[in-house]
């Protein structure tokens, strides 16, 4: 059977959306990933079950998909390396954070791909390893066919937005590293509940809970965050307290700042070590 899909760069990320794929019933026969060392392809091997290999210009031979996923300061010169050993129509997906399309297509231009190669850059994050993704899909001028291809590759794992790229890096900051911010949030509840004189399992248990529940809130209502807020929050009550401690410590315009730092940052990776 051809190979359909080559993902060069099997790391943490590329290794979740293949583990979906595969869940969503794609053909583990159908898969070929890519790394360097031999403890990584054992590692693709023994978890995920698809044909793994060093070699990235035979992985890429025959494949309708190749997902890029190794690191922004590799990315041009990776798809240098297989250029002239992609086929005609072959869709480029890169989740390299910070490289644009046009940086993509002229690595591929430069080493003689196949004219007009599709690319869209798709930025995961990493409760796609729960089926529960979202995806910020961007194409390149000219690739919206290719784009409507990645939705429905993509849709099984989470969910997919797409926009276009000059907002991807924003998105970025706000969706691909805000696992980070809410891991950090939760992190800080539990603890506070265990400095109150929780136990560790129980203020863990309340607050996954509650972030759970309240994410399902948001999502099945449809209210402004706002709105939501002020149904929990008694005039003089407890919650209302609380609020005004997070205000008085600027929590907002800490959000703000982390996540206009996380935009800039993304928009350099791409550029090489900074």
């Amino acid at each position: 059977m051809s190979r359909r899909i080559a993902v060069l760069g099997c790391g943490t990320m590329a290794g979740a959306i293949v583990s979906g794929l595969l869940a969503a019933g794609t053909d583990s026969s159908s898969i070929i990933a890519t790394a360097r060392s031999s403890a990584s392809l054992e590692r693709i091997r023994s978890t995920l079950g698809v044909t793994a290999s060093s070699d990235n210009r035979s992985a890429v031979q025959g494949a309708r998909i190749v997902l890029l996923g190794v690191k922004p300061a590799m990315a041009g010169a990776v798809l240098a390396e297989v250029a002239d050993a992609l086929e005609p129509g072959t869709v480029i997906i890169s989740i390299a954070a910070g490289v644009s399309t046009t940086s993509l297509s002229g690595a591929l231009a430069g080493a003689g791909a196949p004219e007009g190669l599709p690319v869209v850059r798709v930025m995961p994050n990493t409760p796609v390893k729960v089926g529960q993704g979202t995806f910020i899909v961007s194409a390149a001028a000219g690739a919206q066919a290719a784009a409507e291809q990645v939705r429905e590759l993509l849709a099984p794992l989470g969910t997919v937005v797409e926009l276009p790229e000059t907002l991807h890096d924003a998105a970025t900051a706000i969706s691909g590293s805000g696992p980070a911010y809410i891991f950090l949030v939760a992190e800080a509840m539990i603890d506070a509940g265990v400095a109150l004189g929780i136990p560790r399992a129980q203020a863990s248990e309340l607050t996954i809970a509650t972030m759970a529940g309240s994410a399902s809130l948001m999502a099945r209502t449809g209210e402004h965050p706002a709105a939501l807020r002020n149904a929990v929050t008694s005039p003089g009550g407890s919650t209302a307290a609380a609020l005004d401690q997070l205000e008085s410590h600027r929590v907002r315009t800490a959000f703000a700042r982390a996540i206009e730092a996380c935009c800039l940052k993304a928009a350099q990776l791409g550029e090489g070590p900074h």
